[in-house]
């Protein structure tokens, strides 16, 4: 059923409203509550602790930053106490020795393993980038107020202002570095690692902001030697773990102040986008809002379109004005249809309407998503479990959407252990999914949970399976310490459930499927003969190689460090005649392992 005629995408009056916008303005002017202060690279480089603003004011170290004077360089890291974020000096070293490190010793900052595999166009960011022109650094504590006047004359307060600004600081940077290195908190209690980073709100927002400006690629600095730059939406969705509003905050008031930040950054990147005639990214986030805003208590953005009568006759009509659909059946750029859009948004009435209009559930979109990270083939029952939208899946599965289909790489059932969405892997399992159910290239909803460290996702499967063999606990510890998830939590968990921690077969599940084989072969080659990437790297050393080993190649220190203390070996050899030892040489590696090197 039409919403209105047949008309293309391009006259619709999200089109006619998007070329009005164009006309209006060519750019967006940054706008600051709060001056933007910043170090000269030089400065940072000199320190020896982390003082606050106002004693760098003080100094005059801080500069007012300007495009004019040079680029700048955000820097979003976890606090070590609740009143300094640096006070051993830890972190801020780390940051020190590996800019040093980029700019002396590398010629450019690669790409991480998931950008690489998931965008074939991604590129290195060149190290003479960060040389080109003059450096500084944005960093909280230096740049932002940290005592107020509580006095009844204080007003708003210039912190606000500042946490306000946080969309526009990123969004003038060119770069953003995530300074996630293996360190002990003050209190000696736990370790400050990527995983703690990727749970902190404010750090979430930091790295949504980066999402949401003009140049979304960042930095991870594992060490003072490791750094990958992620490029892709699908390494940005993976790395990021959660929405802002279900953050964990110190200051629990902290929640409070951040929707209307985010909101605000939310809109801007619409704006952009409806200028630049991106109707497919606009669609993308005007209904990704719903999951970027979970755990908040605010309302997500309406769409930009002025309404008329007959347009907000109907939610399906409303929907389809607003994004642009003349019929629930025409496609955008990337084939993606209205119900694609409303699995995005996870409105179940609105499905359930769309489904009521002969909508396919089982469609799958034509092309790649950028925005989103998802592949071509992908169902809205997969749309929906990547996002946790449940609700919206359940209606999707009572219309017979496909339980077992819906992409080549991402079937509902990992894009659910992806998510750590246990919720619906169980609505999954009694649809008739099973726990054992793998995709084109062979691997399993565990194999994807573990990668990332998913654990609520493997309890579920656990459960789901009914006995631990058919979980494989040592096969899901290896994916883990291969990609992302290697977390203490969850090493301790897999060898709670026997895992082996010794055990060297794990290039076996690389060889599942013909076409997975293939690629295995063509990297392996790469690396020795063409070049070496963080992907061919570690399928160049997988055979015979270890979870301790993994995790090492991968900087995945904490998980390093909770293998050993389980009895992994270190004399062991991988098939390349390299042991844990050797995977050390040549890097910074946290003191918690580093007393390993023989």
């Amino acid at each position: 059923m039409a919403c209105c005629g047949k008309n293309a995408l391009n006259s619709t009056p999200l089109a006619e409203y998007a070329r009005s916008l164009t006309n209006e303005m060519s750019r967006d002017a940054v706008q600051w509550h709060f001056p933007m202060y910043t170090v000269p690279l030089s400065t940072l480089l000199e320190m020896t602790q982390v003082e606050p603003h106002e004693v760098l004011m003080e100094r005059g170290w801080l500069v007012k930053f300007h495009r004019s004077k040079g680029k700048a360089a955000f820097v979003s890291h976890q606090w070590a106490a609740a009143d300094h974020p640096d006070p051993d000096f830890k972190q801020l070293r780390v940051l020190q020795e590996a800019l040093k490190h980029a700019m002396e010793k590398l010629v450019a900052i690669p790409v991480d393993a998931i950008s690489e595999v998931a965008d074939s166009k991604a590129k290195l960011l060149h190290t003479f980038e960060l040389q080109s022109e003059p450096l500084f650094i944005w960093y909280d504590y230096f740049s932002c107020p940290q005592s107020e006047d509580k006095g009844p004359e204080a007003g708003r307060g210039k912190l606000l202002d500042a946490i306000d600004s946080i969309p526009a600081y990123v969004d003038e940077c060119s770069f953003f570095f995530a300074l996630v290195p293996v360190v002990e908190d003050l209190s000696r209690s736990k370790l400050i690692t990527p995983f703690t980073w990727q749970e902190r709100g404010w750090c979430r927002l930091e790295r949504i902001c980066r999402e949401l400006s003009t140049n979304e690629s960042w930095v991870i600095v594992k060490s003072s030697t490791e750094l990958e730059l992620v490029a892709s939406a699908t390494a940005s969705i993976l790395n990021g773990s959660g929405p802002v509003g279900e953050g964990i905050f110190t200051v629990l008031e902290d929640r409070l102040k951040l929707a209307p930040v985010l909101l605000s950054a939310i809109k801007r990147k619409m704006q952009r986008l409806l200028k630049s005639q991106d109707l497919a990214g606009y669609r993308a986030l005007l209904n990704r809002q719903t999951a970027m805003l979970r755990g908040f208590q605010c309302d997500p953005l309406g769409g930009f379109v002025p309404d008329t009568e007959d347009s907000s006759s109907t939610p399906v009509k409303h929907f389809c004005h607003q994004n642009g659909f003349r019929s629930i059946h025409e496609k955008d750029r990337y084939g993606w249809q209205a119900l694609h859009y409303a699995a995005l948004k996870g409105d179940p009435y609105l499905v359930q309407d769309l489904l009521a209009l002969q909508a396919d559930p089982n469609c799958g979109t034509k092309r790649g998503h950028e925005a989103l990270g998802l592949e071509i083939g992908s169902t809205p029952l997969t749309i929906c479990c990547l996002f946790q939208h449940t609700d919206a899946a359940r209606v999707l599965i009572s219309a017979k959407s496909a339980v077992r289909g819906g992409g080549t790489v991402y079937h509902p059932l990992g894009c659910a252990a992806l998510t750590n969405n246990a919720e619906s892997i169980q609505i999954l399992c009694d649809a008739g999914c099973s726990p054992r159910d793998q995709n084109t290239f062979g691997f399993s909803a565990m194999a994807f949970a573990g990668n990332v460290g998913a654990l609520a996702s493997m309890k579920e499967l656990l459960q789901q399976t009914g006995h631990v063999p058919a979980l494989d606990p040592t096969r899901a510890l290896q994916f883990a310490m291969y990609g992302c998830g290697g977390s203490a939590e969850v090493v301790q968990w897999l060898v709670d459930l026997k895992a082996d921690v010794n055990d060297q077969n794990f290039a076996t599940a690389f060889q599942g499927t013909r076409s997975f084989r293939a690629i295995y072969t063509l990297k392996v080659l790469q690396h020795k003969f063409h070049k070496v990437t963080s992907a061919t790297k570690r399928l160049y050393h997988v055979e015979g190689a270890t979870a301790l080993m993994m995790a090492l190649l991968t900087s995945q220190y904490e998980g390093a460090a909770a293998l050993i203390a389980a009895g992994a070996r270190l004399d062991l050899r991988n098939a390349r005649g390299w042991k844990a030892a050797d995977f050390m040489r040549g890097r910074s590696v946290p003191d918690l392992v580093a007393t390993t090197r023989s």
